[in-house]
């Protein structure tokens, strides 16, 4: 799981690196938001994986940081939405497709999560009884 979380912080990061090359700006904004949760998944996966004590605390947090990053980024989605639709207002397509991709990322993350943690849940029945 390690591995995975590592992973999914380099593809967030990597969206926000793909949106800027698409956009060709390089001045802070939106861009950034995928990022600010894939450099802490990957810290927090480089943490794990060199300290096995404190291994399931760091995976409840990477998994927590996910969520709320994909909570977030849905609710901007939803937000952008209803503004196209309601008010009438212009829409960066490139905008709303990174923030959806985000959230996306994020929640498939916290799915293989919560799958592991069921999985090493029985594991771990299975040997005390």
């Amino acid at each position: 799981m390690l591995k995975i979380t590592i992973g999914f912080g380099l593809l967030l990061c990597g969206l926000s690196a793909v949106v800027v090359l698409l956009k060709q700006e390089f001045k802070l904004g939106t861009w950034l938001i995928p990022s600010v949760v894939g450099l802490p998944l990957v810290v927090l996966g480089l943490v794990a994986t060199k300290n096995a004590a404190s291994k399931k605390h760091v995976m409840h947090a990477a998994v927590t940081l996910a969520l709320l990053g994909g909570l977030l980024a849905s609710g901007q989605g939803v937000s952008q939405i209803v503004q196209w639709m309601v008010w009438g207002k212009e829409i960066s397509p490139l905008a709303a497709g990174m923030i959806w991709a985000m959230a996306v990322i994020c929640f498939a993350f916290v799915g293989l999560c919560v799958q592991s943690f069921i999985a090493a849940r029985k594991a771990r029945e299975k040997l005390d009884s």
